[in-house]
């Protein structure tokens, strides 16, 4: 399986790994014995922060998983799966739906219009018991502006809890799109967050060096989005 390996380069005061280790690798979610091992660390982060509507199964899926314009990574430390995330495109030509639609469909319109080229992040979740959770949403964001690289997208969206704004705004430059709303299988509400990448790619990469991308790191990326 192909896998983009970054080193996380940012300084002490950004974000520092508890220990010298290798790596983090993230892989796009193929074999069905790892979509299973993802499905059961989104059910038990969530689970463990009591976001989770219903507990049972140990498993967390919705329709967007299989969705064409979509895709789930995952984020490896050696053998230990330690993150996912899943990121998703839209754009004027593909008009797909993207996860926060069903809930955030009028503000994304209002505030996006119907021309712009939207990526969003959903379901990022770490293992509850990461050594560096923060260390951890870092590498699993680098998929999101890759993404958004190759698809030279307009707007990095993600929906969060209302407790994860000031992290999102102050860590990736992000700033709010919405009020606080119930979403579907989740107990706390979210609100819409809004990356506007094209101005911020360069000043994220600046501060947060994995977040930076070249050319054959893109070209590896979107052979990954083609399986």
């Amino acid at each position: 399986m192909r896998s983009i390996t970054a080193t996380l380069r940012a300084s002490r005061e950004a974000v520092a790994p508890s220990r010298p280790a290798a790596a983090p690798a993230l892989e796009r979610v193929v074999q069905r014995t790892d979509w299973q091992r993802v499905r059961e660390l989104r059910h038990d982060a969530l689970a463990r922060r009591g976001d989770i509507a219903q507990p049972e199964p140990r498993a967390w899926s919705d329709a967007h998983d299989s969705a064409l314009n979509a895709a789930t990574f995952m984020l490896r430390a050696g053998d230990r799966l330690i993150g996912t995330t899943r990121s998703s495109a839209a754009s004027s030509q593909r008009r797909w739906p993207l996860p926060s639609h069903e809930v955030f469909g009028e503000q994304i319109q209002a505030a996006f219009g119907s021309e712009a080229t939207l990526v969003e992040a959903s379901l990022t979740l770490v293992d509850p018991d990461a050594d560096d959770p923060k260390v951890a949403l870092i590498h699993l964001f680098r998929a999101h502006m890759l993404h958004c690289a190759v698809e030279d997208a307009d707007w990095l969206l993600a929906a969060v809890r209302e407790s994860q704004i000031g992290f999102f705004r102050r860590m990736f430059n992000m700033e709010l799109a919405s009020g606080p709303e119930r979403c579907p299988g989740f107990a706390t509400p979210r609100v819409l967050m809004a990356l506007a990448y094209r101005e911020q790619a360069r000043l994220l990469a600046k501060r947060l060096p994995v977040l930076a991308s070249g050319a054959e790191e893109e070209r590896e990326f979107v052979r990954l989005l083609r399986g």
